[in-house]
Protein backbone atom coordinates (compact mmCIF):
# COMPACT_ATOMS: atom_id res chain seq x y z
CA UNK A 1 0.00 0.00 0.00
CA UNK A 2 1.28 3.01 -0.98
CA UNK A 3 2.04 5.75 1.67
CA UNK A 4 -0.02 9.06 2.08
CA UNK A 5 1.47 12.50 1.67
CA UNK A 6 -0.14 13.22 4.96
CA UNK A 7 -4.28 14.17 6.11
CA UNK A 8 -6.43 16.94 5.69
CA UNK A 9 -9.05 18.31 7.44
CA UNK A 10 -11.73 19.92 4.79
CA UNK A 11 -14.29 22.05 5.95
CA UNK A 12 -16.31 23.15 3.30
CA UNK A 13 -20.27 24.04 3.00
CA UNK A 14 -20.34 23.77 -0.91
CA UNK A 15 -21.01 19.96 -1.89
CA UNK A 16 -19.84 20.90 -5.36
CA UNK A 17 -16.64 22.20 -4.21
CA UNK A 18 -16.29 19.93 -0.81
CA UNK A 19 -16.44 16.59 -3.88
CA UNK A 20 -13.82 18.45 -6.02
CA UNK A 21 -11.36 19.10 -3.39
CA UNK A 22 -11.79 15.29 -2.41
CA UNK A 23 -11.21 13.83 -5.43
CA UNK A 24 -8.32 16.13 -6.09
CA UNK A 25 -6.71 15.48 -2.48
CA UNK A 26 -6.92 11.88 -3.36
CA UNK A 27 -5.57 11.90 -6.55
CA UNK A 28 -2.30 13.87 -5.05
CA UNK A 29 -2.07 10.76 -2.29
CA UNK A 30 -3.62 12.59 0.76
CA UNK A 31 -5.74 11.19 3.14
CA UNK A 32 -9.04 12.92 3.45
CA UNK A 33 -10.68 13.82 6.72
CA UNK A 34 -14.68 14.88 5.96
CA UNK A 35 -16.05 16.83 4.18
CA UNK A 36 -17.07 18.65 6.78
CA UNK A 37 -19.88 21.24 6.57
CA UNK A 38 -20.20 22.98 9.17
CA UNK A 39 -17.51 24.51 11.85
CA UNK A 40 -18.83 22.07 15.05
CA UNK A 41 -18.25 19.18 12.86
CA UNK A 42 -14.91 20.10 11.58
CA UNK A 43 -14.06 21.13 15.52
CA UNK A 44 -15.12 17.21 16.55
CA UNK A 45 -12.43 16.16 14.31
CA UNK A 46 -9.93 18.41 14.87
CA UNK A 47 -10.24 16.72 18.38
CA UNK A 48 -10.31 13.65 17.49
CA UNK A 49 -7.69 13.13 15.42
CA UNK A 50 -4.97 15.74 13.93
CA UNK A 51 -4.64 16.75 10.14
CA UNK A 52 -1.04 17.41 8.38
CA UNK A 53 -3.45 20.43 6.86
CA UNK A 54 -6.78 21.65 6.80
CA UNK A 55 -9.03 23.74 4.45
CA UNK A 56 -11.38 25.85 5.55
CA UNK A 57 -13.76 27.38 3.21
CA UNK A 58 -17.21 28.45 4.85
CA UNK A 59 -19.76 30.56 2.59
CA UNK A 60 -21.88 31.42 5.68
CA UNK A 61 -19.31 31.14 8.21
CA UNK A 62 -20.65 31.82 11.77
CA UNK A 63 -18.47 33.53 14.37
CA UNK A 64 -17.23 29.81 15.83
CA UNK A 65 -15.05 29.86 12.64
CA UNK A 66 -12.33 31.90 14.12
CA UNK A 67 -12.13 28.95 17.13
CA UNK A 68 -11.34 26.52 14.46
CA UNK A 69 -8.61 28.66 12.93
CA UNK A 70 -7.31 29.72 16.42
CA UNK A 71 -7.09 26.00 17.26
CA UNK A 72 -5.40 25.02 13.72
CA UNK A 73 -2.98 27.58 14.24
CA UNK A 74 -2.59 26.28 17.97
CA UNK A 75 -1.42 23.15 16.70
CA UNK A 76 0.61 24.53 14.48
CA UNK A 77 -1.89 22.92 10.91
CA UNK A 78 -1.10 25.04 7.92
CA UNK A 79 -4.17 26.18 6.91
CA UNK A 80 -5.58 27.01 3.33
CA UNK A 81 -8.92 29.42 3.28
CA UNK A 82 -11.26 29.71 0.69
CA UNK A 83 -13.41 32.30 1.94
CA UNK A 84 -16.14 32.55 -1.14
CA UNK A 85 -13.53 31.42 -3.91
CA UNK A 86 -14.00 30.27 -7.14
CA UNK A 87 -13.64 26.37 -7.94
CA UNK A 88 -11.00 27.30 -9.93
CA UNK A 89 -9.18 30.10 -8.04
CA UNK A 90 -9.40 27.22 -5.09
CA UNK A 91 -7.94 24.57 -7.35
CA UNK A 92 -5.10 27.17 -8.70
CA UNK A 93 -4.13 27.92 -4.86
CA UNK A 94 -4.70 24.44 -3.45
CA UNK A 95 -1.77 22.45 -5.33
CA UNK A 96 1.15 24.85 -4.34
CA UNK A 97 -0.33 24.79 -1.36
CA UNK A 98 0.27 21.25 -1.02
CA UNK A 99 3.58 21.28 -2.12
CA UNK A 100 4.52 23.96 0.46
CA UNK A 101 3.30 21.92 3.12
CA UNK A 102 4.92 19.45 2.76
CA UNK A 103 8.49 20.82 2.90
Amino acid sequence: MARSNGRILIVEDDPLLAGMMVDFLLAEDYEVDGPYASVRDGMAALATHMPDGAVVDLHHPSRSVSLLKDDLETYAIPLLEGEDSEVQDLQRRLLPWLRHMRH
